[in-house]
């Protein structure tokens, strides 16, 4: 607005020096200053819009970046949970599995970054089922007994 009404003054000092000059005088009608006025003026609201759209966008990038930090510590803060409940329910593994005498090593097999503790349970189970399993088919394997090839001779024979 200030530059606006020093606008204005510069154009009223403008006219003057133009009625005021000896060498050639030219008066101005009312509407034509109203003109000149007008034109100062807009001039004037435009280029303050401009500065205002230019504050805008500044804000909203500043306001961009601030959301982008926070996004960032938000997922940050996400890994760091999964990690911490990751480890929970690797101890927690860990100790049902000694208690259902199943081999630790075994638990290698289980995704803790997506397994929840409520099928925790459930896959500590099937891998308990699979293991005894595999160890009774092996030691009954193990176990088996080759017929045994009896020869039979005939005393006739000889």
């Amino acid at each position: 607005m200030e530059d606006n009404k020093k606008n204005m003054e510069s154009t009223a000092e403008s006219v003057e020096m133009v009625k005021t000059s000896k060498e050639k005088v030219k008066t101005f009608t009312r509407d034509e200053v109203n003109k000149i006025v007008n034109a100062e003026t807009n001039k004037t609201r435009k280029k303050y819009k401009e500065q205002m759209k230019a504050e805008k966008l500044a804000k909203m990038k500043s306001d961009e970046e601030l959301l982008y930090q926070l996004e960032k510590e938000k997922i940050e803060k996400d890994n760091a949970l999964a990690e911490l409940n990751e480890y929970r329910l690797k101890e927690e593994a860990i100790k049902i599995a000694r208690e259902k005498g199943l081999e630790v090593s075994l638990l290698n097999l289980i995704d803790f970054k997506n397994v929840t503790s409520e099928t925790l349970s459930k896959n500590i189970d099937k891998l308990t089922i699979v293991f005894n399993k595999s160890v009774e088919k092996a030691v009954n394997e193990r176990l088996k007994e080759e017929i045994p090839i009896t020869k039979t001779t005939n005393y006739y024979e000889m």
